[in-house]
């Protein structure tokens, strides 16, 4: 009679699994700390794809999917069902919100300004950054840092990775980067480099970190998504994913108020 009973659970999980319907997260990210391991499926995308799939009770399979920008771009011209986690509106020039279907905020971040700790460098406006060298990952984009760029205010090199201008930042090799908050803690404890990397106090620009939702998507899962986000916000059940992150020179992520 047991193994009745356990054949009987397996097959109306099976059921349900099979019947919830498939969302794609679109994530635009490929470095951590939301995607840490794409084949082991690690990172906050991950972790937030996995929440949501279990708070629908059957509803909804959230499954990720890792793309670059540039094809980000293009996939949101097709029709389809799909969400894009963690980005802001102004991104997507969608600062209106008119243009997309979008949730209400996940967090608040931000792009620091990071400088080598031997000629550290407070930010306080674009003349604080006029003649020095930044570097700029192949495929990100920053819209202040770019339009800097474009006005011949900072001087760029290009890099293959994150990872590969901050150890340039930490020699020196030059004078600053910008990085969302998220991804330079992360990194720069990853990569044993506090000693050696100041953050200028005053950062170049704060946003929101929204869900976006494909303008086809029917209203339901809108709604559904709003309202769990508000859900997870007030329960803390977000926060605590968030406070795995990290912490640097003693300032937790998961406990500042702009993240919870």
């Amino acid at each position: 009679m047991r193994l009745l009973w356990i054949v009987l659970a397996l097959l109306c999980y099976s059921i349900v699994t099979s019947a919830a319907q498939v969302i794609e997260m679109i994530s635009p990210y490929d470095n951590p700390p939301f995607v840490v391991d794409q084949k082991k499926e690690q990172g906050l995308v991950y972790d937030l794809a996995s929440l949501l799939t279990v708070r629908s009770q059957g509803k909804y399979q959230f499954k990720v999917v890792v793309v670059p920008r540039a094809r980000l771009q293009k996939m949101l011209l097709r029709s389809g069902i799909y969400v894009v986690p963690l980005v802001s509106p102004k991104w997507f020039g969608d600062e209106n919100e008119k243009k997309y279907l979008w949730t209400s905020a996940l967090m608040e971040d931000e792009n620091l300004v990071l400088s080598p700790r031997k000629r550290a460098l407070e930010y306080e406006n674009s003349a604080s950054l006029q003649g020095k060298r930044t570097s700029i990952v192949l495929g990100h984009a920053i819209e202040p840092l770019d339009q800097l760029e474009k006005g011949g205010t900072v001087k760029t090199e290009s890099t293959q990775s994150l990872n590969n201008g901050l150890r340039m930042l930490a020699r020196g090799r030059i004078d600053f980067m910008v990085m969302g908050r998220m991804v330079a803690i992360y990194l720069i404890r990853d990569l044993g480099l506090e000693d050696e990397i100041h953050i200028s106090y005053k950062s170049l620009e704060r946003f929101d970190r929204k869900i976006m939702v494909s303008p086809q998507s029917q209203k339901e899962l809108h709604k559904w998504l709003e309202g769990e986000i508000q859900r997870l916000r007030r329960s803390g059940q977000w926060k605590k994913y968030l406070r795995v992150e990290v912490s640097l020179q003693n300032h937790d992520v998961a406990t500042d108020p702009q993240f919870i």
